[in-house]
């Protein structure tokens, strides 16, 4: 496998520059959301234990996305690193090549997907592309 051109760098930086954003503004609005949203007000009056339990449910899934979306954006500046050191593109744990189909289809990627497949299975996770 080829290592990336800097116009397939450079194309990859773009997309990940455009998620970035994207991903600070969820993560803003989630907060501002969790912050905000008040479930238990919002269920006044009528709070038995079905209600309660729809109110804590929902201000988990606030919380998970904001998680989900900061743990998204870590990935995304650590490849920016990568991509300022030289090291985008080289899987963190065996050093090989990552594809660069992978990587347009998550461009913030730090390991080739047999080294993925391995650290989900250790961390009991679905494997991923």
């Amino acid at each position: 496998m080829d290592a990336l051109t800097q116009k397939q760098i450079d194309a990859l930086a773009a997309l990940m520059a455009q998620r970035k954003r994207r991903l600070e503004d969820e993560i803003r609005e989630g907060l501002a959301r969790a912050g905000h949203e008040p479930y238990a007000d919002a269920l006044s009056g009528t709070a038995d234990a079905g209600d309660e339990s729809v109110a804590n449910l929902l201000r988990d899934v606030a919380h998970a996305e904001v998680a989900r979306d900061i743990d998204e954006l870590r990935d995304i500046v650590a490849a920016e690193r990568r991509i300022a050191a030289g090291s985008y593109g080289t899987c963190i744990d065996c050093g090989a090549p990552i594809g660069h189909r992978r990587l347009e289809v998550y461009p913030a990627a730090k390991r080739c997907r047999p080294c993925q497949e391995i650290h989900e299975k250790g961390r009991g996770a679905a494997p991923s592309l």
